[in-house]
C-alpha cells in the first residue's frame, strides 16, 4: 500500500486551492509597486512610519523598512504576508495529518491492511513535507518571474531572495512539527483549520509583545514566525542569527520525535 502516494495526492487539492490564493495575492500587491516606486508613494508611507512609536514598528516588522521604493525592500514587505500564510497552512498540514483517519472513520481501513504505525506516521509525514516543499516552490518560482518583470537592468534580487525563502520555510518547518505532534494528542474531532490559525496567532502574540516590552523580550524565542521575518533576514544581507537556526532545528525534531513515540502508544478509536 503506497500510504505517502495516496496521501499526496489527498492533498494535492488543498495545495492548488492555497498556492493560487496566495499567489493572487501576491501578484496584486507587487502590482502596486510601480506606482510605490515612481509616484512618491514610498516617501510619504517613509514620513508616516517615522510618527510611529518604534516599538510599534518593530512588533509589525517595519522598524527596518526605509526604501519602500526599493524592489527588495517592497517584496520583504510583502512576503511577511506570504509567511504568515505559509506558517498556517502548514499547521493546518501538520494538525490534520494523524487525527484525519479517526476522524473520518477510516482508521480501520488502515488496520486491515498490512501496514504498521511506524510506516502510517512516516507516510504521513513525508506526504506533508513534500506537500509544504511544493507550495513553496510554487511561491518562489512565481515571486522570481514579478521580481525579474518589476527589476531594473542589472539589478540583482535572486540570492536575497532564495536567502529570504530559505529562513521562510525553516520556520514553517517548525510549526509543521509542532502540529504533527499536536496530531497525537488532539481529540478526533478537532477542527485543525481553527487549531492551526490559534496556535499560530498566540506564538505571533508573543513575538509581538516581546518587540514591545524588553522585560519580555524572551518571548520572541517563543515565536518561530518572528526569527526569520523577510525584513530582518533582507537588513541582515540574507542571515539568521545562528541561535534561531538552532532553536528551530531542534524544536523541529523533539516535535517530530515525540509524535513518533506518542502515536506507536496511542488508543486509537475504529
Amino acid at each position: 500500500m503506497n500510504l505517502y502516494g495516496f496521501e499526496t495526492q489527498r492533498l494535492l487539492k488543498g495545495l492548488l486551492t492555497w498556492s493560487a490564493v496566495v499567489n493572487l495575492l501576491l501578484v496584486l500587491f507587487m502590482a502596486f509597486y510601480p506606482s510605490m516606486a515612481e509616484s512618491g508613494l514610498a516617501d510619504l508611507s517613509k514620513y508616516k512610519l517615522e510618527a510611529l512609536p518604534p516599538a510599534v514598528l518593530e512588533a509589525f516588522g517595519l522598524n527596518l523598512m526605509t526604501d519602500l521604493s526599493d524592489l527588495l525592500q517592497y517584496y520583504a514587505y510583502i512576503a511577511q504576508y506570504i509567511l504568515m500564510a505559509a506558517a498556517i497552512y502548514a499547521l493546518i498540514l501538520g494538525t490534520s495529518a494523524l487525527i484525519k483517519e479517526e476522524a473520518d472513520g477510516t482508521i480501520e481501513f488502515l488496520y486491515a491492511r498490512p501496514v504498521s504505525r511506524l510506516e502510517i506516521t512516516t507516510g504521513k509525514l513525508l506526504s506533508i513535507v513534500t506537500v509544504l516543499w511544493a507550495f513553496n516552490l510554487i511561491t518562489f518560482g512565481v515571486s522570481v518571474l514579478l521580481l525579474h518583470a518589476f527589476r531594473d537592468p542589472g539589478y540583482e534580487y535572486l540570492p536575497l531572495t532564495l536567502a529570504m525563502f530559505s529562513g521562510m520555510l525553516a520556520a514553517q518547518m517548525v510549526f509543521l512539527a509542532a502540529g504533527f505532534a499536536l496530531s497525537t494528542v488532539l481529540p478526533r474531532y478537532s477542527n485543525p483549520v481553527t487549531v492551526g490559525l490559534g496556535l499560530f496567532l498566540v506564538t505571533y502574540l508573543l513575538g509581538t509583545i516581546a518587540a514591545v516590552n524588553e522585560q519580555l523580550e524572551w518571548l520572541k524565542y517563543l515565536s518561530p514566525y518572528h526569527y526569520v521575518q523577510p525584513t530582518n533576514v533582507l537588513a541582515n544581507d540574507g542571515t539568521v542569527e545562528q541561535v534561531y537556526l538552532h532553536i528551530m532545528l531542534l524544536t523541529t525534531l523533539t516535535a517530530i520525535l515525540f509524535a513518533y513515540w506518542r502515536y506507536r502508544r496511542k488508543d486509537l478509536l475504529v
